[in-house]
């Protein structure tokens, strides 16, 4: 039997579905910021002198950004705690999520660390060049020039790779964690599945006003940030 299609429901849901948010962005949050911190590392590697650390970086880069997240994610759940057996180390207790943040962390760390190169790139050299000509010191130089430029450069990338981090959250579903696409799929299991594409929809809804208020908060600050530099300049 065909289940018919009944729009004026996909509101109700959408209470539902939010009761899972705090999860969502809970895994969100812990992922940018350790994808920040792995990133800033590899950057560094890819950055500095040292053949060896340039490759190392280089290959991690393009592994991490040529293999789909969810197959990531499966070979890390399902192949980990097979190795870690094998070893003595028993992980059937660890929380799903932290599988997710990890996998989530390691995708986004490319991503952010191509950024912070091709940002940090984007300074001319010429003005450290000339930090170094006043005697000013090489960390010093970094922190109150070739940063706050880099940064502002970043800005509009950073908000995309965070609009593509929360939707890649919803893949947390797959292993069983009960985040906001996770709920959905509950919600609808518990109607045997009749208004699936209802508690989809409803699901697809949160998830784009949530890439809306990103996407503002993303050119509100490019455009924050911009305007102080300047008026500080001035």
């Amino acid at each position: 039997m065909t289940n018919t299609f009944k729009p004026e429901t996909i509101l109700g849901y959408i209470p539902g579905v939010l009761k899972a948010l705090p999860i969502t962005m809970e895994i969100l949050f812990l992922s940018l910021l350790i994808g920040s911190i792995l990133g800033a590392l590899i950057a560094t590697a890819n950055l500095s002198n040292n053949i060896l650390l340039r490759k190392m970086s280089s290959g991690y880069i393009s592994f991490m950004r040529g293999i789909p997240t969810l197959v990531l994610i499966f070979l890390l759940y399902l192949g980990l705690p097979q190795i870690a057996l094998n070893i003595g180390i028993d992980m059937s207790n660890i929380n799903k999520s932290i599988y997710i943040i990890a996998c989530l962390s390691l995708n986004t760390s490319a991503n952010l660390a191509e950024m912070m190169r091709s940002s940090y790139l984007a300074v001319g050299k010429g003005q450290c060049e000339a930090a170094y000509s006043i005697g000013m010191k090489s960390f010093t130089a970094f922190r109150r020039i070739v940063l706050p430029q880099a940064f502002g450069i970043a800005i509009p990338t950073l908000g995309n790779n965070i609009i593509i981090l929360l939707k890649d959250t919803s893949l947390a579903f797959a292993i069983g964690v009960i985040d906001m696409m996770g709920k959905g799929r509950a919600l609808s299991a518990a109607s045997y599945g009749s208004n699936r594409l209802e508690v989809y929809m409803a699901t697809g809804i949160i998830f784009w006003v949530l890439c809306i208020i990103l996407e503002y908060s993303s050119k509100s600050a490019e455009k924050a940030y911009t305007k102080g530099r300047k008026q500080s300049a001035s």
